[in-house]
């Protein structure tokens, strides 16, 4: 292929050419189903945002730029040294480490680094390099208009440079035939891949002075044709009518006019078929997945990601109380064959453990998205399960204008395991620690009777770097049992997270076979008490804490030499649980409030009552204040000092509470909370010990309130801890 391109989008076949036949998926499959994601969710709820820059396709980062034709020429170098009689190279990521044009002189310009940049953004386990670099080539041709390039899933990055394997644009005839053999494309499928490519883009003189002299364009740039940003058929058609401004057809490089001898190998036939422009398009969409299917030998390839019509989303269980589970997650249901207007209700109805029928679940609307072609609406569930017999598995029930229609996995059910899973109503992300770093701990309820000690991993992605394609350090470590429920064994393990690494972090839990895994650690900043009965019982255990706080007013001596004032004000205060059924909180605005999973939405300021607690808010206070002073004081300073005891009845626990110090910000950023104001709280029946304390109930500012005047509202996993300074 020809280097000089800014776009270029040459495809060669794969070495494992698989059979495009297409599939419905069986959920789940997690290759598959992350590419679908940043496939099909472009805008709107859960969106994973992935062809952002190539909307619309003119965008550019700089004049004359092209972001969809730099994807394209990206994808196309990157394969171009794959030999199919040997096995090696491919779409393998090898560019990642290609970038040095001194040697890799084919890798001039900007467009593989700042490419392979953006594609680093979505890297993770389940999303490689390689399978980034095929979806951009979906992605750049689906937005600038073109057809759908079928993509499929499970590519492995290289970890080294490849071989030089590029066509030059001075290569002759003979010699360009040759290099497209080794990649495995015949002479006709040659044609058609640069005719694919050179639609989007063109050369640029700051590479190819030679091909497009410098001062000759506006913006230093010779297009492939007179529409650069839509993928259509021009760069054919005007080849054959004569008005083509395609530098490598007319350049002043005759040398380098490699479009015209590629174009006329066979005396224009198959550039003739393509001049159709519906022929072009079926034509660049096979010839352009025959280039991103050219991986490796030994890679195996998924079917062709096609959108699921529900995919779950967030299944998580977490242990409540001795005898229930909280259940919650989301389904994705695909609104493109089937309108949401004509859908009355989403249910889940679930198996337990046993395979036995256990109920089904409602869920409500939490918000819609789209992809180039296909629409989806989101539905959300949160719901109690019985702890002793749980869920295996479950069937999606759509009720429809027309009828009822069950989703049911390819016959397989939306499979649960609860033998482990992170119990993320009790794991916290610390604030950030002068190491640079962020504290996760991890929970895991591992159900009892399970063999096998539980390990948890931590997957850390590193940065890409120049010549070198970002990687992932997996570290794995045993965890420590904590205390036990009546069906399910509590355990903890911790890790510091580098703070710039937080965010595409993943973890995991396992014990023997089973797993939890591929976690975000959006996780609270503070966790209740676990509720843990030892040998049996019901209900949340009884978790104390005695807060001390101790200010000091101190003096220098003054210059008379009288003596300075120090006065010392303890108060200590002591908060029990107690359970609440219900709360209110006032949102101040349009608000997403998050509770026990399960998301509130108000759409405009009002008092929004939460009835799935239990929710502790009791507390008493002392003071006490002792002073000396003498006759002048010229300079004042205050120092705080918060400590903090627990002691838990009815279970066994070494789960720290933290000081109410750290509860200042995860007031305003650990509790799932955007723009949601924290007043006017107050408790609804159901009080089972001390009431709701007044000052509390009569409170009406926003979050940032409580934390600048002193108020604190803190999330404690399932429980809901005020805590009310009145200094």
């Amino acid at each position: 292929m020809l280097m000089c391109m800014t776009k270029l989008s040459f495809l060669a076949l794969g070495l494992c050419f698989i059979d495009t036949a297409a599939s419905v998926a069986t959920w789940p499959s997690p290759t598959y189903d992350e590419l679908e994601d940043l496939m099909m969710l472009n805008d709107g709820y859960n969106a994973r945002d992935f062809p952002f820059p190539l909307v619309p396709c003119t965008f550019a980062r700089a004049p004359g730029f092209s972001i969809a034709g730099g994807f394209l020429r990206t994808a196309f170098h990157d394969m171009a040294p794959a030999d199919i009689h040997t096995g090696i190279g491919g779409l393998d990521a090898s560019v990642g480490f290609e970038l040095d044009s001194t040697v890799y002189i084919e890798n001039a310009g900007v467009a593989f680094n700042n490419s392979l940049t953006y594609y680093s953004k979505f890297f993770n386990g389940r999303a490689s390099m390689s399978d980034l670099i095929g979806l951009g080539v979906y992605a750049s041709v689906r937005a600038c208009g073109g057809p759908v390039v079928p993509l499929r899933a499970g590519r492995i990055d290289a970890t080294q440079a490849g071989a030089v394997g590029v066509p030059d644009p001075k290569d002759n005839r003979q010699k360009m035939v040759a290099q497209f053999a080794r990649m495995g494309f015949n002479q006709q499928e040659m044609i058609q891949v640069v005719a694919c490519g050179h639609t989007l883009g063109g050369v640029h003189s700051a590479q190819h002075p030679t091909v497009v002299p410098n001062g000759t364009t506006p913006l230093g740039t010779g297009d492939f044709d007179t529409t650069d940003s839509t993928y259509d058929n021009k760069v054919i058609t005007q080849y054959l009518d004569g008005s083509t401004k395609n530098p490598l057809c007319i350049g002043p490089d005759v040398d380098s006019r490699s479009d015209l001898r590629v174009f006329s190998m066979d005396g224009n036939k198959t550039v003739s078929v393509m001049a159709d422009s519906a022929s072009y398009s079926t034509t660049c969409s096979r010839i352009l997945q025959k280039m991103i299917e050219t991986v490796p030998a030994g890679v195996q390839l998924t079917d062709s990601i096609t959108p699921y019509d529900v995919k779950p989303y967030n299944l998580q269980l977490n242990v409540i109380e001795d005898e229930s589970l909280l259940f919650s997650g989301e389904i994705r249901f695909r609104t493109h064959a089937v309108p949401k207007s004509t859908i009355s209700s989403i249910q889940l109805h679930y198996l337990d453990r046993n395979g036995a029928s256990a109920g089904t679940i409602d869920t409500i609307v939490l918000g819609d998205a789209s992809g180039f072609d296909d629409t989806f609406t989101f539905f959300g569930f949160n719901t109690t399960i019985s702890a002793k017999t749980s869920i295996s598995s479950f069937v999606v029930i759509a009720t429809l204008a027309s009828g009822t229609v069950t989703y049911d996995n390819n016959g397989e059910g939306f499979p649960v395991q609860d033998t482990i899973f992170a119990q993320t109503l009790n794991s916290t992300l610390g604030p950030l620690e002068d190491t640079g770093t962020q504290k996760a701990t991890i929970i895991a309820a591992v159900r009892s009777g399970t063999g096998g000690e539980p390990d948890m991993s931590i997957s850390l992605i590193n940065p890409m770097t120049y010549n070198h394609l970002p990687t992932i350090s997996k570290s794995t470590s045993p965890m420590t049992k904590v205390c036990q429920s009546k069906y399910y064994t509590f355990y903890s393990g911790g890790y510091d997270v580098p703070v710039a690494a937080v965010n595409g972090t993943k973890y995991d839990v396992s014990v023997g076979s089973f797993s939890d895994s591929f976690k975000n650690l959006d996780l609270p900043g503070i966790a209740g008490a676990l509720t843990c009965s030892g040998s049996g019982g019901s209900g949340a255990a009884t978790t104390s804490a005695t807060w001390s706080i101790s200010t000091t007013s101190s003096s220098s001596t003054p210059a008379n030499g009288s003596s300075a004032k120090t006065t010392t004000t303890q108060d200590s205060n002591i908060w029990t649980t107690t359970v609440v059924t219900a709360f209110t909180t006032y949102c101040p605005g349009a608000t997403t409030f998050s509770q026990n999973g399960k998301t509130y939405i108000a759409t405009e300021a009002t008092t929004l009552t939460i009835v799935d607690c239990p929710c502790t808010v009791s507390w008493t206070r002392s003071v006490s204040e002792s002073s000396s002073s003498t006759t002048s004081i010229s300079t004042t300073t205050t120092a705080w000092v918060l400590s903090a005891t627990t002691t838990t009845s009815s279970a066994t626990s070494d789960l720290l509470v933290r000081p109410v110090s750290d509860a200042v910000t995860s007031a305003t950023s650990s509790s799932s909370t955007t723009n949601a104001g924290l007043g006017s709280l107050s408790a609804s029946e159901g009080v089972t010990s001390s009431p709701v304390s007044p000052a509390i109930a009569t409170f009406t500012g926003g979050a940032s309130s409580f934390a600048s005047g002193g108020n604190v509202i803190a999330w404690l996993g399932s429980t809901f801890v005020a805590a009310v300074y009145l200094l």
